[in-house]
């Protein structure tokens, strides 16, 4: 709780509620997260979870048709998953005006009425190109970001470092444990690589993803009973070999996640990925031998050549347009079946992998 020792105190707290409330007037029916917080009814927890739907990098200048093609696929939530908007900058009022061409797109506004959102960020919404522990306004930054997304003001990402946060719905046997990562906040610089102008490995031992209160907080929610969990990078962890961001950026963290899976022994986790420009499907084993998959799903309103970069644990690529990603699960399998896909501009799913857990 926040301390009411003093009158500076109770200014902060009330200028937290009043924005919670102006986002509320205007916007938080409409941007569905009302469905998922701390206040929200019990029922609403309880909802049985069927249909995820995920992306990442919207760019906010471009219109973005797909909002309307992913209410079509009946999602019952939407994971925001990195590069919500392209702020790139360390002046607020940008980052600010940014955001609002965002809530201004009418595909989005029409999305956001009907399906809840969820949101973390990667390094374009954080502030900067690639950025991470360096970054001098993440403080603002974060404000911005949870603001937008109607943050109730007793959420613990108000008053812990970054803004990872997890999520655990549906009933007793039917549960879906979502985690949104913050790799940001907390992330080491990289090692630049000047033969390609990509990043090298950072062998280093003090070098970290997620930070000592992340990790101890991860471990701490992995802990807790769920059918399936949905972990949220917004860079991905199951490419090792193109130059760009991802994991393996990080050796020692990456094998980290790995050994934290096998020895608390969860063999119910998935991992989806953003930021590439395509939508791709990798695998790989954790030491003790559980496949860990990494469904990757970039951009909703922009997409690059993919497939000519490396990725040694490649499952399927689509690097033709736009596209989202989807997570289904069919709880009357025994096991639990879930489809994992990426859908394109027209709904249709290009990549598809059915797996269970």
């Amino acid at each position: 709780m926040v301390s009411l020792k003093d009158t500076g105190a109770r200014a902060q707290l009330t200028m937290q509620r009043r924005r919670f409330l102006l986002v509320s007037a205007f916007s938080l029916l409409s941007l569905g997260c009302h469905a998922l917080t701390k206040g929200a009814a019990a029922a609403d927890r309880q909802k049985v979870i069927k249909r995820v739907a995920f992306g990442s990098c919207a760019r906010q200048d471009r219109p973005q048709p797909i909002w309307d093609v992913i209410a079509a696929a009946r999602p019952d939530l939407f994971l925001f998953i990195g590069d919500n908007v392209y702020g790139d900058t360390e002046d607020m009022s940008v980052l600010a005006k940014k955001y609002r061409e965002l809530a201004a797109k009418p595909e989005f506004g029409r999305f956001r009425a009907r399906v809840p959102i969820l949101a973390t960020w990667d390094d374009h919404d954080f502030g900067v190109n690639d950025g991470g522990v360096e970054y001098p306004k993440k403080e603002e930054s974060k404000r911005a970001m949870l603001d937008f997304f109607g943050e109730p003001p007793e959420s613990e990402r108000w008053r812990r470092p970054g803004v990872y946060t997890a999520y655990c719905l549906g009933p007793a046997g039917k549960r879906v444990q979502l985690i949104l990562l913050d790799l940001r906040w907390f992330r080491t610089a990289l090692v630049h690589d000047p033969a390609n102008g990509g990043y090298l490995a950072n062998e280093d031992s003090r070098a970290t993803m997620l930070g000592c209160q992340q990790w101890a907080w991860l471990e701490q929610e992995l802990r807790k009973p769920a059918e399936l969990r949905i972990i949220a990078s917004s860079t991905q962890f199951s490419s090792p070999d193109h130059r760009f961001e991802k994991w393996a950026n990080f050796p020692r963290e990456k094998e980290r996640m790995l050994r934290l899976l096998d020895r608390l022994n969860i063999r119910n986790a998935l991992i989806i990925s953003g930021d590439m420009h395509y939508g791709e499907l990798s695998s790989e084993q954790t030491p003790a031998g559980f496949t860990l998959y990494d469904l990757t799903s970039s951009g909703l309103n922009q997409h690059e050549p993919g497939a000519h970069l490396p990725n040694r644990n490649r499952i399927a690529i689509y690097d033709q347009s736009a596209n989202f990603g989807f997570v289904e699960i069919d709880w009357d399998s025994s096991p639990v079946a879930v489809s994992l896909q990426v859908r394109d501009v027209h709904g249709r799913a290009v990549i598809r992998r059915d797996v269970s857990y």
